[in-house]
């Protein structure tokens, strides 16, 4: 992506704050203003104290303007007459210059304040258009994204994002004092403006040049600081497995290669960043010792008075100054674009197919008759299902076995719609999924996977998860049906326990007793169980064995199989060998047939 399309595309995202823009930019014009106008109350006060030197020993009035512009405003003349009067007036520009200053500060706090505003609730808006885009994007594209990556640009790149557009408060104030001083300064003397402005040319190629290398050091930052993430987050869920083998130290200078790699990008970065102020006020004094020599010349020549001769250096001084400030955010918006590019690729995550359109049909009443016709499926090109045909009937139970990679989750994570068949069709109920809304296909099956996820709450709301309606006697019941109930009364807080990130409070057996709970509680026509009682000592195996055989009933079930006791009932085992039904039968027949079936039985091999 072009850096000019980002930024085309960040403006999208600011055309609705438009409004609060508007008045943070008019904020900054009047602080502009109040700051123009102390400068020419400077540059009056200078005059008129030079008009009342040695004022004790004279008897004369005498007359001070205030405001005056030649040309284009008279301004206001006041008759000094005593010294009494004369300290009035200064108590007078004293009181305003700090009214000024007062009406300054409220102006800049509402400049930042909407600025803040429109960054906060641009990060709020984007965090969740891309949580969105993560939520419905396909199974596949999210398989092939590293996890610490994807956190990194939902929240490290969406907060610069922020602080960019917070920081554009002061670029606005900026650019509008410059404006306005340049104006006021081509008013007072042109040939000294044109002085200052020679260096101008060169400070905006620097800005322009050290930005882009700020940008490429930013992305590279983001990068690394991805890694951080995806180790960290491989740290703390193998953590067992890390001092198992005695690999703290090996992590150790894993994650430290990786922080150095950070470093690196980080320094070169600040090298660039640290270099512009500098080169700016180096500039900034050479611009600012010839307007002086050329102003002293002007001064002796009679065509400037020594109060905008003072005005002029300071108004100088201060136009430099918002040099600096846009050279220094611009490095921010140049770190932001960086972000900005790679939030953009999460934002054009594609979405599950079904989502994509609103023509599509609603499963209902199922009986819940599977079909298989001529099924092929590859992953990026390599086929893992070779033309799968079979049909599982109202109420039968499916047991696949088969090796470790022979296709067996596959086929149920083609069933629920993770993936789209390259060819055939599934059907539930002679209707072709593909023609179903995903909503409706999911709702309609159960799930309880071999690796058990909960997420971080009570006991009560991880079984009650995806069954918002069920009630407090639903959930109970149907704890009691995965035999969870017992250890549950037991906790501290019963059903309102908190279980910790993933249930880490819990063993392996609870954690999984309460995700067939939460497929029980559930009630779908059609259960995939992939083998879950694969957590459970043999005791509570058999008691849920029962609760799942009373809960597969009159439901069409399919089973992964690990164990040979799960298999012995189904109505129909299939052997999935290399992606193919290599047989598929009834126990006993596939033993009688002395095949693949029969020796994956003899190694109890069916993992």
């Amino acid at each position: 992506m072009s850096k000019n399309s980002t930024f085309k595309r960040l403006q999208s995202y600011i055309t609705p704050y438009h409004g609060s823009i508007a008045i943070a930019m008019l904020c900054a014009l009047i602080v502009s203003i109040c700051e123009l106008a102390r400068i020419q109350i400077f540059a009056d006060t200078l005059n008129a104290i030079k008009a009342l030197e040695g004022y004790r020993q004279s008897v004369q009035p005498v007359s001070i303007q205030l405001f005056y512009n030649e040309g284009f405003f008279d301004g206001y003349e006041i008759t000094v007459t005593s010294v009494n009067a004369a300290l009035r007036f200064f108590l007078y520009i004293l009181g305003g210059v700090i009214g000024l200053v007062f009406v300054q500060g409220v102006f800049v706090y509402w400049s930042d304040f909407l600025m803040e505003k429109v960054g906060n609730k641009l990060s709020f808006q984007v965090r969740n258009e891309l949580y969105g885009r993560i939520i419905h994007a396909p199974l596949g594209l999210l398989s092939k994204q590293h996890s610490g990556d994807v956190m990194t640009r939902v929240t490290e790149d969406v907060r610069i994002l922020q602080q960019a557009v917070a920081a554009t408060a002061s670029i606005m104030r900026a650019v509008i004092k410059v404006t306005l001083f340049l104006s006021a300064m081509f008013y007072k003397n042109i040939l000294m403006t044109v002085l200052s402005l020679i260096i101008l040319p060169l400070i905006a190629y620097l800005i322009s040049r050290i930005g882009n290398r700020v940008r490429h050091a930013s992305t590279e930052i983001q990068e690394r600081s991805s890694d951080i993430y995806t180790q960290l987050k491989e740290t703390m869920s193998g953590i067992n497995i890390i001092k198992s083998f005695t690999a703290e130290n090996i992590e150790k200078d894993r994650f430290q290669s990786t922080t150095l790699n950070q470093y690196n990008s980080a320094i070169r970065r600040a090298r660039f960043a640290s270099l512009l102020p500098p080169v700016i006020d180096w500039m900034a004094a050479i611009g600012s010792a010839s307007v002086f020599g050329l102003g002293c010349w002007q001064v002796i020549d009679g065509r400037l008075d020594i109060g905008w001769f003072a005005g002029y250096i300071l108004m100088v001084g201060l136009m430099y100054k918002p040099m600096k400030t846009i050279g220094g955010v611009n490095n921010v918006l140049q770190q932001s674009v960086a972000s900005a590019e790679r939030v953009f690729k999460v934002a054009d995550f594609d979405e599950e197919q079904n989502y994509a359109t609103n023509r599509m049909v609603e499963l209902k009443n199922l009986e819940g008759v599977v079909e298989f016709q001529n099924v092929t499926f590859s992953y990026d090109e390599n086929q893992v299902i070779d033309n799968i045909n079979f049909t599982a009937e109202h109420g039968e139970v499916i047991a696949l076995v088969g090796h470790s990679g022979s296709g067996k989750t596959t086929l149920v994570n083609l069933l629920q719609g993770f993936y789209t068949p390259d060819s055939g069709n599934i059907l539930i109920d002679n209707i072709p999924i593909n023609q179903v809304t995903l909503k409706s296909l999911r709702l309609n099956i159960a799930l309880v996977p071999q690796e058990t996820f909960l997420f971080d709450g009570t006991v009560h709301e991880n079984i009650q998860y995806g069954s918002n309606k069920s009630t407090r006697s639903d959930v109970i019941n149907a704890a009691i049906k995965a035999n969870a109930d017992g250890f549950i009364r037991k906790m501290s807080h019963g059903y309102d326990t908190s279980i910790g990130e993933a249930g880490g409070f819990l063993s392996g057996g609870e954690k999984q007793r309460i995700s067939i709970a939460r497929a029980i509680l559930k009630n779908a026509p059609i259960l995939v169980l992939d083998e879950a009682t694969s957590s459970l000592d043999t005791h509570s195996e058999a008691i849920i064995q029962e609760s799942l055989s009373n809960l597969m009933e009159g439901r069409t079930s399919f089973v992964i199989a690990h164990r040979l006791t799960t298999v012995m009932g189904a109505d129909k085992i299939l052997v999935i060998n290399n992606g193919k039904i290599a047989e598929s039968g009834t126990h006993d027949s596939l033993m009688s047939k002395g095949g693949i079936y029969s020796k994956l039985c003899e190694q109890q091999i069916f993992a």
